[in-house]
């Protein structure tokens, strides 16, 4: 079993992403209680699914109100290739109480999947990436945890 998901794994990394998605827009709705989030897929591939992070500031202040934020997404319908989408996510509770600034979402790591859950394009890749150094990591302490319990 384990020997068939590494062989899975390995297909997944030998994947190139086979769209390129990317964020073009992400802006604060009027009501704080959301934003949005404007994608274009520009591939050959319907993105089904994500993972988004981002931190929220205003212009000119040096402490951002929302440094780490993250979160799951799904598409209903999905984003086709040549499509242009509007994806909105709601806003982490701390923006809804900020008052006379400007508060904009700034997304730092945004990763796409098709509905296999082949990565899309470079941020989804290092999501993989990083997934499969910590399986591998987690196999090896698991290995020494047994040789441990049989000494």
């Amino acid at each position: 079993m384990n020997r068939l998901l590494i062989a899975c794994s390995a297909c997944l990394l030998s994947m190139s992403a086979q769209a390129d998605v990317a964020v073009i827009d992400a802006s604060l709705l009027p009501d704080a209680l959301g934003f949005e989030v404007i994608i274009e897929n520009s591939g050959d591939r319907a993105v089904a699914r994500g993972y988004i992070a981002a931190r929220f500031i205003t212009p000119g202040r040096a402490v951002p109100w929302v440094d780490s934020w993250e979160q799951s997404y799904h598409v209903p319908g999905g984003v086709e290739p040549g499509d242009t989408y509007a994806l909105e996510i709601d806003a982490p509770g701390e923006i809804q109480s900020i008052k006379n600034y400007e508060v904009v979402p700034e997304v730092i790591f945004f990763s796409a999947f098709d509905v296999d859950g082949v990565p899309l394009n470079e941020d989804a890749e290092v999501a993989i990436e990083a997934l499969e150094a910590d399986r591998r990591e987690t196999e090896a302490l698991l290995r020494q945890l047994e040789e441990l319990k049989s000494d």
